[in-house]
């Protein structure tokens, strides 16, 4: 498959390649896909990076880059990729996957799995904006899966861009490397685009070898400036080596050190989409997408003297409809959006557990969800707009197990997501926000079909749902901003593993509250400072883990940073991390202490000679030694998963 994108691309090549205007000279934020949403999210506490953070900061990952913003945090196994990644906010640590859904341009990249979203297939460079919508209001944006919040990947817009071809060359520590190349041709009223990659570590520590190769194809017809076609095709393969954590003595006399020395991952993606926006006569704009997905993934584990392997493979068909028009009846100016959300997966899981009990299931779950929000103000209160959304929810599941023909779980329910929003512009440049909000999620495939325990005993897991309430205060103008908001969300049936019979269950109810506070101040033309800290307590109020915190989310977290234009072509920025301590997985009555506090300071610069881009960073310049996920295990020792120390980055990027 490399080979033929290769080929394809070499191609695309020979047809001349002019450098005329691009994105990086004017950025725009219009986009091909219609299903983003707006930037003023009503009430909400709404994050936008912007198009210049994303291309100062292109020489970060996409789940570092996030983590540097309030309420965010990231954990990554394998050092300078987005592979085995989890991105946790407000107070939902080891059960983030599940509850904090990630899209590009509206449509979902993260799946009906535990397994959170593959950042490592997306191109930093075709990102226009990041839009991170945190609390219950992103359910009735985007459905399932939202809870915590969602982000959102915009990508730039090709009717914008003229002909590049570009070039990235990156080594890091622990002989990391990764080279990449993206085209972007226009032929007519065509736009082709072209991405590939091919990256590979040896890893920080013992069998943490990292290797993916990523080919994406966009074919863009633009029949006129408002009306487009859109077809894209993505593969994507990677090997991971699984390390697995170590014991808290081995971390500290050896953190290199793997216990599990023959353990492995792998996964293969393959999809398509079409896609399309129209303006009606109406005005209206109406958008499709419809998606296919095919994922296979492998695992291998070795454990007292046996192997304990897994095969899955989930397809996935969505389709999602969107339809927004604005109108002005008398003195009310509104936005309207109405669409319907279809998802269709089908799972089939295939191995032999720790028990050596042979297992082959299989599952379908459909969800079917209609939505419709509204924002509107009155002309006579021009300071004050208000947002009302609802989205309906229908889930089916059939669970059997292959092998006896006989059934696992058969669930039909529905569930539905409300929101209310107002925002209140006090003044020039000070707003007030506040929603309140119910969500859901239902439970994920491999939820019901665990691969540790095949067999389910838990057959008919509750929908989780949470209401969610948020205050906000915002001060903006060009020197300075600050921001301030405090949230509650009560999360009824929580759908939690339990870590005595390693079966799903529903925990109810739990709560997670806190505080974020943002400060940003321009010290003058050439130096910037950015600031942020959160607070959240995040517990369980009934069941096994009553008056327990949830395992791996600190209580006290933040971050600064000082980014100096040095002049036109050179950039250089400091950046501080402090995250606390952290409760320990599978320890429902506290036998361990909580984790260690770590702090990690990152120094960056870039320079630009011509069309050539150069970056470099040092990563953890005081070399902190810290780990992350400490869990318990059953004879009650401490094992943690080892981060690598100060760490190298030098990259070059090119582009004709």
């Amino acid at each position: 498959m490399i080979t033929r994108a290769f080929v394809l691309s070499f191609i695309l090549l020979i047809i001349p390649i002019s450098n005329s205007y691009s994105v990086e000279k004017k950025p725009l934020r219009i986009t091909i896909h219609p299903s983003k949403i707006n930037k003023n999210v009503v009430g909400s506490s709404i994050t936008i990076i912007d198009y210049n953070t994303i291309r100062k900061s292109s020489y970060k990952t996409i789940g570092d880059l996030i983590s540097k913003y309030s309420g965010i945090n990231f954990d990554n196994y394998y050092y300078g990729t987005d592979a085995k990644t989890s991105v946790k906010i407000r107070g939902f640590g080891e059960q983030s996957s599940r509850n904090i859904l990630i899209l590009v341009n509206g449509i979902r990249l993260t799946d009906m799995t535990i397994g959170g979203a593959n950042l490592s297939i997306l191109n930093i460079d075709d990102i226009y904006e990041i839009e991170i919508i945190k609390g219950g209001s992103a359910g009735v944006l985007f459905g399932d899966g939202a809870v915590g919040g969602a982000i959102n990947i915009i990508t730039k817009n090709p009717i914008f861009t003229s002909d590049k071809l570009t070039f990235k060359s990156s080594v890091k520590s622990f002989n990391g490397k990764n080279n990449s190349f993206s085209l972007t041709k226009r032929l007519d009223n065509f736009v082709v685009q072209s991405f590939m990659s091919k990256e590979n570590s040896k890893g920080y520590r013992e069998n943490n070898k990292f290797e993916n190769d990523t080919f994406n194809f966009d074919l863009i017809y633009l029949k006129d400036s408002i009306n487009r076609y859109n077809f894209k095709s993505v593969y994507s393969e990677q090997f991971t080596g699984l390390p697995g954590n170590i014991s808290i003595t081995d971390f500290y006399t050896r953190p290199r050190y793997s216990r599990n020395p023959e353990d492995y991952g792998t996964e293969k993606v393959n999809s398509i989409s079409v896609g399309s926006q129209n303006i009606l006569n109406s005005g209206a704009k109406f958008s499709n997408v419809l998606k296919f997905e095919d994922k296979d993934q492998r695992t291998s584990s070795y454990s007292w003297g046996q192997y304990i392997r897994a095969k899955t493979n989930l397809e996935t068909s969505t389709f999602s409809s969107k339809l927004s028009k604005k109108n002005q009846f008398k003195n009310l100016d509104s936005n309207i959006n109405l669409g319907i959300d279809f998802f269709s997966s089908d799972y089939r899981a295939i191995g032999n557990n720790w028990s050596q009990v042979n297992y082959h299931n299989i599952a379908n779950q459909k969800i079917f969800e209609p939505f419709g929000t509204l924002q509107f103000k009155h002309s006579e209160y021009k300071d004050i707009q208000y947002e009302i959304g609802f989205r309906y929810h229908h889930y089916e599941l059939n669970a059997n197990n292959y092998s006896t023909k006989s059934s696992l779980s058969s669930i039909e329910r529905d569930n539905y997501a409300w929101s209310l929003g107002v925002n209140y512009n006090l003044e020039s440049y000070n707003n007030l926000f506040a929603h309140i909000s119910r969500t859901y999620r239902s439970p994920r495939l491999d939820e019901i079909i665990s691969l540790v325990s095949p067999n389910p005993v838990e057959k008919d897991i509750k929908h989780q749902y949470s209401n969610d309430i948020e205050l906000g205060y915002e001060y903006d103008e060009s020197q300075m901003r600050y921001k301030a908001s405090v949230f509650r969300t009560l999360i009824k049936n929580q759908i939690y593993l339990n870590q005595t019979t390693f079966n799903n269950e529903n925990f109810d109810p739990s709560v997670q509250q806190g505080l974020e506070i943002e400060l940003d101040q321009s010290v003058n033309d050439k130096l910037k400072f950015k600031s942020n800290a959160t607070y959240i307590d995040s517990h369980f109020t009934e069941g096994i883990e009553k008056g327990n915190e949830t395992s791996y989310v600190p209580r006290i977290s933040g971050n600064m940073s000082l980014n100096y234009g040095i002049d036109y072509f050179s950039n250089a920025s400091l950046e501080y991390k402090y995250v606390g301590k952290q409760r320990s997985g599978n320890d429902p009555t506290y036998i361990l202490e909580k984790s260690k506090a770590y702090q990690i300071t990152d120094f960056n610069i870039t320079h630009k000679i011509k069309n050539v881009n150069l970056k470099g960073s040092i990563n953890n310049i005081f070399n902190k030694k810290y780990y992350t996920n400490l869990i318990k295990s059953g004879s009650n020792v401490a094992f943690v998963y080892p981060q690598p120390g100060r760490t190298l980055f030098f990259g070059l990027e090119a582009t004709f």
